[in-house]
């Protein structure tokens, strides 16, 4: 594989309509303007986007939209966001109407969660043979994030709710394949100060306690990862929860032991993700 990213940024291109999930929603039409639009009709927007090319019907919309609270005019208004969109995206631009309903065409516009998709599938591919080239894709996929919720405008509605979710857990995914890719590198100490943030803020991904714990061993602070580091997860991951990490006590063992760092990170990768 050729060591250039296939998506280096999201830049905007002229004749190339963007949608933004990772963040506020955020539409960009076709000259690079951003473009405003009602809450209900993002809201048909993002449905026809997570759909990727699959085709919905407006009764479909409408259900997704509204659940069992639609007004009795609710096919008009999809039908009228419709026409809004087509309006702000060039006409038929984005879209295609079909017998079975409206979809967006993915050849015809760039959509961050899909470049953020395909980025990260190009990290995990990448290790463990290039890490440096898996570090650049995770990071390009971490950088189009414009905040720490995706969509968070329009997520009252249940199947876009899902799909946020679904992103989050990958973002939570990435971040690990990165740490996973620094340690890999030789380069555990600039991984530390990531590693310790994401801590704090997921403490009950497992796996970020034992990428930490590598990191500060292979970085001269055994006693520290083996004790106090350890203890802070354990309290984490087992006494809050009642439940074991085979993991943790798997990976203190090793540190004790001074196992070589190919070992250590043979360990992380065996752990579940998410401590459940």
């Amino acid at each position: 594989m050729s060591g250039r990213l296939k998506f280096e940024s999201f830049r905007t291109e002229v004749g190339t309509p963007q949608i933004r999930l990772l963040g506020q929603m955020e539409i960009v039409d076709a000259v690079g303007f951003r473009v405003t639009l009602q809450l209900q009709c993002r809201k048909v927007l993002a449905l026809l986007t997570v759909a990727a090319g699959r085709p919905l019907t407006t009764e479909q919309l409408v259900r997704r939209v509204w659940g069992d609270d639609a007004p009795l005019r609710a096919a008009q208004m999809v039908r009228s966001h419709l026409r809004v969109l087509r309006g702000a995206f060039g006409g038929d631009a984005l879209f295609d109407r079909i017998s079975a309903g409206y979809r967006i065409v993915p050849e015809r516009c760039r959509v961050d969660a899909w470049m953020f998709r395909a980025l990260l599938a190009e990290a995990r591919q990448r290790l463990p043979d290039d890490a440096m080239g898996a570090i650049r894709a995770a990071e390009a996929a971490l950088a189009l994030w414009r905040d720490t919720d995706a969509m968070p405008d329009v997520v009252d509605v249940l199947v876009l709710r899902a799909e946020a979710a679904y992103l989050e857990e990958l973002r939570c995914q990435a971040e690990e394949t990165l740490g996973q890719a620094w340690l890999s590198s030789g380069r555990a100490d600039l991984a530390l100060p990531r590693l310790r943030s994401l801590v704090e803020l997921h403490p009950e991904r497992e796996r970020f306690w034992l990428q930490l714990m590598v990191a500060e061993a292979l970085s001269g602070r055994l006693v520290e990862a083996a004790g106090g580091t350890f203890r802070r997860a354990r309290h984490h991951l087992v006494e809050e929860t009642g439940l074991q990490s085979a993991g943790l006590e798997a990976l203190q063992r090793a540190l004790l032991d001074e196992r070589a760092p190919e070992q250590l990170l043979a360990l992380i990768a065996l752990s579940n993700s998410a401590h459940a």
